[in-house]
């Protein structure tokens, strides 16, 4: 009864707004996501560039993935004999898929650069402020770089 009576009560549906508004809600504090109460400009960069080469070295090997699974099928579709409909179909899925990873390898290439670059000239500041992101970002970095080496 409360509630259909509510609705029909425009000044009790509709919050009304008042000048004390931008002072209860505040902006939260910003706070680094290692752990630390100051946040250094730094970190927070390589925070950045550490997630955006996770994500592209994540996207090529599914990509690489993707591309191998697909070679196989047409393989074994050619081997099997199927019509030539059915192979030219599976041919074009092999070319969308190797179309995907040249896109994916310069980015990665790019950040790479970035990030190692970034890595060599703050390595002081950088293993100091954070030892531990430090560490996860040169591995990142040499994961990475093996796997654009495995590149045909």
């Amino acid at each position: 009864m409360f509630l259909s009576s509510a609705m029909n009560c425009p000044h009790l549906s509709k919050p009304q707004a008042n000048e004390n508004d931008c002072q209860a809600n505040p902006k939260p504090n910003q706070h680094s996501t290692t752990g630390g109460s100051a946040s250094d400009p730094r970190l927070e960069q390589l925070i950045v560039y550490r997630a955006l080469l996770k994500h592209l070295l994540h996207q090529k090997i599914h990509y690489d993935w993707e591309l191998q699974l697909e070679e196989q099928r047409l393989e074994r579709f050619r081997h099997e004999g199927l019509n030539e409909k059915r192979l030219k179909v599976q041919e074009r899925v092999v070319i969308n898929a190797q179309a995907m990873l040249p896109g994916i390898v310069f980015k990665m290439r790019n950040e790479v650069d970035r990030l190692q670059r970034m890595l060599d000239i703050h390595q002081q500041q950088l293993r100091q402020l954070d030892l531990t992101l430090y560490e996860q970002c040169q591995q990142l970095v040499q994961d990475s770089k093996q796997s654009l080496d495995d590149e045909p």
